[in-house]
C-alpha cells in the first residue's frame, strides 16, 4: 500500500511541475506562429516594409490619391496663339489713314464672286507695314503675284498684296514693322494695296473693322 501511495504521489508531483503532456510530445503539422496580417503578407511578397499604422488616424481610400491633380493630365489653356480672347491692336498698313479705293464685299458665299478685302490707295514701291504684332506665315510668289501673310495672336491672318517682301516665313514682326513694298498694278492702271483679313480657314473679315479709327474716306 505504501508503494502504491508513493507512486501516486510521484505522478501528481510531475504534473504540478509542468512535465510534458501527450499533446506537447506530438509535433504540430503547421508552423507554430501567429497568422500574419495583410500588411505583413505584402512585406513578405514585395520585400517592401509595410507602413506603420496608427489606430488614431482613420484609414483612407487608396483610389483617392490616384485621382489627384498631379496624376491627371493638365488641361490646355484656351487662350493661346490663335485665340479670339486675345486682344490685338491694329493700325493702317500704310502707316496712316488713306483712301479706300474699293471696300470689303465678300459675297453671299465664299465660292461666289466678291471682294474679300479692301484696296488702299498706295503708289508703286510705297512701303507697307505690319498691321499688328504677329508671325509671318508666308512671304513670296503665289500664282501671278507676290504677297505677305501674317498670323496674329487673336486668330486673325492679314494679307498684303501685291507686295515685294522684305521678311521671310517664320519672322516675328511688331506692329509698324516694314514688311515690303507695293509692287505690280492691282488697281490698274494705277497701283494699290489689297489688304485682307481672315479668321480660321474661310471666315473673311473686313480689315477696316479691326481698326480703332475715325471716319473712313471711300473713293468716289
Amino acid at each position: 500500500m505504501k508503494k502504491i501511495l508513493l507512486a501516486l504521489g510521484l505522478i501528481s508531483g510531475a504534473f504540478a511541475l509542468g512535465s510534458p503532456t501527450l499533446t506537447d510530445a506530438v509535433p504540430s503539422p503547421f508552423p507554430a506562429r501567429a497568422v500574419e496580417s495583410s500588411a505583413g503578407a505584402l512585406e513578405a511578397v514585395s520585400g517592401t516594409p509595410a507602413p506603420a499604422t496608427d489606430s488614431s488616424v482613420p484609414a483612407t481610400n487608396s483610389s483617392a490619391s490616384d485621382t489627384s491633380s498631379s496624376a491627371l493630365p493638365s488641361r490646355p489653356s484656351k487662350t493661346a496663339l490663335g485665340s479670339p480672347k486675345t486682344s490685338v491692336q491694329y493700325e493702317w498698313p500704310s502707316g496712316q489713314q488713306v483712301t479706300v479705293l474699293r471696300p470689303f464685299s465678300p459675297g453671299p458665299k465664299n465660292w461666289l464672286p466678291g471682294h474679300r478685302g479692301v484696296d488702299l490707295a498706295l503708289a508703286s514701291d510705297q512701303p507697307v507695314f505690319a498691321a499688328a504684332d504677329g508671325r509671318v506665315l508666308y512671304a513670296g510668289q503665289l500664282n501671278d503675284r507676290e504677297l505677305v501673310s501674317i498670323e496674329h495672336a487673336d486668330g486673325i491672318r492679314t494679307t498684303y498684296e501685291p507686295l515685294r517682301p522684305v521678311v521671310a516665313r517664320g519672322d516675328v514682326v511688331s506692329r509698324g514693322d516694314l514688311v515690303g513694298y507695293v509692287s505690280g498694278h492691282h488697281c490698274a492702271p494705277s497701283a494699290c494695296l489689297h489688304w485682307g483679313a481672315k479668321r480660321g480657314s474661310d471666315d473673311y473679315v473686313d480689315p477696316l473693322s479691326l481698326l480703332v479709327r475715325g471716319p473712313i474716306r471711300l473713293y468716289e
